[in-house]
């Protein structure tokens, strides 16, 4: 073999060590993202779970009232007074008809939100609609 022949093999052969490497760290980036990316879900939907824990712990402890519009105000005064963990943004505000709690949740760097909607009467706070209430506010 040549010396020109041995300094190309010795190129080709840094060349691809090179690129292997570049290739790895690519990949190893994208794994790094994903496990980030899984890690603020994760913390997305303990957010929820949290939240409602803290609905159902003032649930227990509230006085229920007849008006389902009273009882969510009531809960959205006391649900907004708790922070949100870190890295969660809260949106908490009454339902257009001002019976139910919407809850919208999301985290930095995310772009996934979770919508939920809360509605006192199945916490106890307040009666039941009955089916006849039910169906002219759906109708």
């Amino acid at each position: 073999m040549t010396l020109s022949e041995t300094v190309m093999a010795s190129l080709v052969f840094s060349l691809t060590a090179a690129a292997s490497v570049h290739v790895l760290d690519l990949v190893s980036m994208s794994v790094l993202e994903l496990e980030k990316r899984q890690q603020r879900s994760d913390q997305l939907e303990a957010g929820l779970v949290s939240f409602e824990g803290l609905l159902r712990s003032e649930s227990h402890q509230a006085v229920p009232l007849e008006d389902c519009s009273q009882a969510a105000g009531r809960l959205l005064l006391v649900l907004q007074s708790t922070l949100p963990a870190q890295g969660l943004h809260r949106d908490l505000s009454l339902e257009p008809s001002g019976e139910a709690l919407q809850l919208t949740l999301t985290v930095d760097g995310l772009g996934q939100t979770r919508h939920r909607i809360y509605h006192p009467a199945a916490y106890g706070l307040c009666p039941a609609p009955s089916p006849v209430e039910v169906a002219r506010a759906t109708s």
